[in-house]
């Protein structure tokens, strides 16, 4: 049986969200998870600290990824300290609130350099906003074959058959459900199978529980729901 992985969850504090690691991990609990992905909030100056702090709480079960704002002249160096000296297992942008195209090669492809380089996944907010739409997605996933790439919200709301296209094509691109209603999730894994499609809830924005209960009825196969509430996740962190 694979491990229960949530990969999609943020620590810290900020206007109107906190989460803590051992709340976090009380919700994981709760549901019968196994582990979470984490990473910062990225509204604001923020840093990664505070996951790094979380980490070294509940190494077994919390999987770190750092946040950066690729407007910041460091950033590619912070991506490389958090993986290198820190242990960190991913990385996480937000086009959006950080206000950049994803496939800006001046500002981006540094950080994907560092994935390319040192073998790690992304995962982008990937709903349907100009910064980070499917076509972002697929100029990343060209240009970058090696680095394997997650679509935060899998397009939702108006994006998500072209999502679900895009990543039927390109072979390092997935489908990460969170926010996600289960017909799109059903309707991604029915196109293109569930070896394509993660299960991440985006806590604490939900009700933790039905984020995950939901996911049964993803798929009727019982190995494709294996593989999208953990086994995918694990393959590309090669747990």
């Amino acid at each position: 049986m694979s491990l229960i992985i949530d990969a999609h969850n943020h620590l810290g504090d900020r206007p109107g969200a906190v989460q803590t690691g051992a709340e976090l991990v009380a919700k994981l609990d709760l549901a019968g998870v196994a582990k979470g992905v984490v990473f910062p909030f990225v509204e604001g100056n923020f840093t990664n600290d505070f996951v790094k702090d979380a980490y070294e709480q509940f190494p077994d079960r919390l999987i770190p990824y750092c946040a950066v704002n690729p407007w910041e002249r460091d950033a590619a160096d912070i991506v490389r300290r958090c993986i290198s000296d820190w242990g960190f297992k991913g990385l996480k942008l937000h086009p959006t609130i950080n206000g950049y195209h994803l496939a800006d090669p001046e500002l981006v492809d540094p950080l994907f350099k560092v994935a390319e380089e040192l073998d790690f996944p992304i995962i982008v907010h990937g709903a349907s906003d100009l910064y980070n739409s499917p076509p972002e997605f697929a100029i990343m996933a060209r240009r970058f074959p090696t680095v394997s790439l997650m679509m935060a919200h899998m397009g939702f709301f108006w994006s998500v058959d072209q999502a679900i296209s895009f990543a039927g094509e390109f072979d390092n691109l997935y489908l990460e459900t969170s926010r996600a209603p289960i017909f799109e999730i059903q309707t991604a894994v029915k196109r293109i199978g569930p070896h394509k499609v993660i299960w991440g809830t985006d806590s604490p924005f939900v009700d933790y529980e039905f984020e995950f209960q939901k996911m049964r009825r993803a798929t009727d196969d019982e190995e494709g729901y294996r593989q999208i509430v953990g086994g995918n996740i694990a393959r590309l962190l090669k747990l």
